[in-house]
C-alpha cells in the first residue's frame, strides 16, 4: 500500500486543522495537531510552511500565526459601489476582494464551487445567490428581487452597498443600502490611508522576485490584517490603491507592485498568472472621477470567465508556461516558505532548487519502483524534504477525481 493511503499529507492536515479553527493557530500548535493525524518526520516544521504557503485560505496574521480565510471574515463589512447597470438588472460586479468574500476557496484553484450563499436585504427579503458571469465578469446574480429591493430603498448608482460577512464557511450575509449623502467622508478618507500604508508595506516586505502580488493574494492578506472588522468600511479596494497609496497594477495585469519597480520589472521576463488580475483603466490624475465617468471606473473589468479558462491551458503545460529563466511558482513558493520559516540562511538560487528537487523526485522514484531506500537514500530524502519545503507525498500520483481534501467536490469547467 502506498504511504498517501495510509495517511494524508501534510496539505490535508494543515487545511483540516486551520478550518476547524475560529482562531489562528501558531506554528507550534499546527505541529501538534498535524502530528495526531499523521507520522512527522524530520522535515515537518518546514513541511507545514511549505503547506501554508500551498493554501489560498491559510492566511497569515502574525508572525508565525495562521489563520483561515473563512473564520477571519467573521463579521467583516465590505462596500461595493454600486452601478446603475447593477440596480436596474440585479446583479453585483465582483472584484477579486469581494469574490472571495463571497467564495474563500476559489483562489484555491480558480474553479468555481457550486454553492449557494443567503443573502439577507436589511429591510427586504433573503435570497439565494450564486456566482455568474456578467458582462463578461464574475458576479453574485440575485435577481429581480435584489432590483426591486433598491428601487424600494430609493437607492440608484454611486450609492454604495455595504456587505457584512455573518458565516462565511455557510454562506449567510448581511447586506443594506447607504446613499451617498449619507457617507462619512472623513472616517472612510481615515479608513482607506490604513488600507493604502497596508497594502504597500505588503508588497514591499514580499520576497517575491517580481515584487508583484496578485490581488487575490493581497485582499486575504488585508482581511487577516483586520482592515475591514469596523463599522465604517473602507471604499473599493481598486479605487483606493489608485488614489491613495504607490501601488499600481503591474504591465502585464498580473497583480499590485510599487510604482518605482514598475519600469525595472517590464524589462524582465514576468511568471505566467493563474488569473488576469484587475485591468480597470486607471487615470494618471489623483483626483476624484468624474460622476459622469465613476460608473465605468467602479465597473471592475477585473478577471474574466474566458481568460480563466487561459489559465487552465497555461497551467495544463502550454509552450509559454514555465518557459521563464529567472522564476517559476514553485520557486515563488519556496521562497516565501523560507521567509516564512526564518532560517537564516540564503534561499537557493532557481536553478539550484530545480536541480534539488529533481534529485529528491529521482529518489522517490526509486522508492516506488523497488518499493524501499538505503538507509542513505532514505536520510537523503529528509534532507531535501526539508531543505526545499517539499511533502514528499505532494510529488506522488493522487486521484484525479479528489479536490485535495477528500470531497471528490464538482466544479464547472471555466
Amino acid at each position: 500500500m502506498e504511504k498517501s493511503g495510509r495517511y494524508p499529507s501534510y496539505t490535508v492536515c494543515v487545511a483540516r486543522a486551520l478550518s476547524a479553527s475560529p482562531q489562528p493557530l501558531s506554528i507550534e500548535a499546527l505541529l501538534t495537531t498535524v502530528g495526531r493525524q499523521r507520522p512527522m518526520g524530520k522535515g515537518a516544521r518546514r513541511a507545514i510552511y511549505r503547506a501554508i504557503s500551498e493554501l489560498y485560505q491559510a492566511v497569515p496574521v502574525a508572525p508565525s500565526q495562521i489563520g483561515w480565510l473563512s473564520h477571519l471574515l467573521q463579521n467583516s463589512t465590505f462596500r461595493h459601489p454600486l452601478t446603475a447597470d447593477e440596480a436596474r438588472r440585479g446583479y453585483l460586479l465582483l472584484d477579486e476582494l469581494e469574490h472571495a468574500v463571497f467564495f474563500p476557496q476559489f483562489f484555491q484553484n480558480h474553479r468555481t464551487d457550486l454553492r449557494h450563499v443567503q443573502i439577507e436585504l436589511m429591510g427586504g427579503p433573503t435570497l439565494k445567490a450564486e456566482a455568474a458571469v456578467e458582462r463578461k465578469t464574475w458576479s453574485l446574480r440575485l435577481g429581480v428581487a435584489f432590483a426591486e429591493w433598491i428601487d424600494e430603498q430609493g437607492g440608484q448608482g454611486r450609492d454604495d452597498i455595504l456587505i457584512t460577512v455573518r458565516n462565511a464557511i455557510d454562506g449567510y450575509y448581511l447586506v443594506r443600502l447607504q446613499p451617498r449623502e449619507s457617507r462619512d467622508e472623513e472616517t472612510i478618507r481615515e479608513q482607506n490611508m490604513r488600507l493604502a500604508m497596508a497594502a504597500e508595506e505588503l508588497v514591499s516586505s514580499s520576497r517575491r522576485l517580481d515584487k508583484v502580488i496578485p490581488v487575490w493574494e493581497l485582499a486575504a492578506l488585508l482581511i487577516g490584517r483586520k482592515l475591514y472588522t469596523g463599522p465604517v468600511p473602507p471604499d473599493d479596494l481598486h479605487m483606493v490603491l489608485h488614489k491613495y497609496s504607490m501601488l499600481r497594477i503591474a504591465d502585464d495585469g498580473s497583480g499590485y507592485t510599487l510604482e518605482r519597480l514598475i519600469s525595472a520589472d517590464a524589462a524582465r521576463p514576468q511568471p505566467v498568472r493563474s488569473v488576469t488580475a484587475a485591468r480597470r483603466k486607471q487615470s494618471d490624475s489623483s483626483d476624484e472621477p468624474d460622476d459622469d465617468d465613476i460608473d465605468a471606473f467602479l465597473s471592475p473589468p477585473n478577471f474574466t470567465f474566458e481568460e480563466s479558462g487561459d489559465w487552465l491551458d497555461d497551467e495544463d503545460g502550454s509552450p509559454d508556461a514555465g518557459g521563464f529563466e529567472d522564476s517559476c511558482p514553485d520557486y515563488e513558493s519556496y521562497l516565501e516558505s523560507h521567509r516564512m520559516s526564518g532560517d537564516f540562511d540564503a534561499p537557493l538560487s532557481h536553478s539550484d532548487y530545480h536541480l534539488l528537487e529533481a534529485e529528491l523526485e529521482t529518489l522517490l522514484g526509486l522508492e516506488q519502483e523497488f518499493g524501499y531506500l538505503l538507509p542513505e537514500q532514505s536520510k537523503r530524502v529528509d534532507d531535501l524534504a526539508e531543505r526545499l519545503f517539499i511533502d514528499p507525498e505532494s510529488l506522488e500520483f493522487d486521484d484525479d477525481d479528489d479536490d485535495g481534501f477528500g470531497n471528490g467536490m464538482p466544479f464547472w469547467n471555466n
